[in-house]
């Protein structure tokens, strides 16, 4: 079970961090601005919905083995922090570009230090169960 939990968040980081330290910089550079904003702003609910799921179902997991409890608050603040992202942030977002509000820098500076804060507790996360499965088998 544990290379299942690191698989999919293992999966969701480098998702999130080719996402935004590759391929969101190079659509800036290439693309105007207006075109590469819509261009991210399609991705992003299906990246945090695949965090969301990702993070959710380690979690579950998690619950039903004795991973410990620093796994287990990793994960939980982990699905805060991206449930704030996907129902909270990201569509506030939306309403302030729409209506061109200068609040939308505010708000997208939030979605970046959310975004940031996720994929370091999904990090904290991998390296723990890396190091439990690590223990385990020297154990056996």
């Amino acid at each position: 079970m544990i290379r299942i939990m690191i698989f999919l968040l293992s999966f969701y980081f480098g998702l999130g961090a080719f996402f935004s330290f590759a391929v969101t910089p190079v659509l800036f550079k290439v693309l105007e601005k207006t075109t590469a904003g819509a261009v991210v702003e399609r991705i992003f609910p299906l990246y945090f919905g695949i965090g969301l799921g990702s993070v959710g179902a380690v979690f579950l997991m998690a619950l039903s083995s004795r991973l410990g409890k620093f796994l287990l608050t990793l994960l939980a603040v982990n699905l805060i922090v991206l449930s704030l992202e996907f129902f909270y942030i990201l569509p506030t977002i939306g309403d302030l570009k729409a209506t061109g509000s200068p609040e939308f820098s505010k708000y997208h500076l939030y979605s970046v230090i959310l975004g940031t804060v996720s994929l370091f507790f999904t990090f904290g996360a991998i390296v723990y169960l890396i190091v439990k499965r690590t223990d385990d088998r020297a154990k056996a």
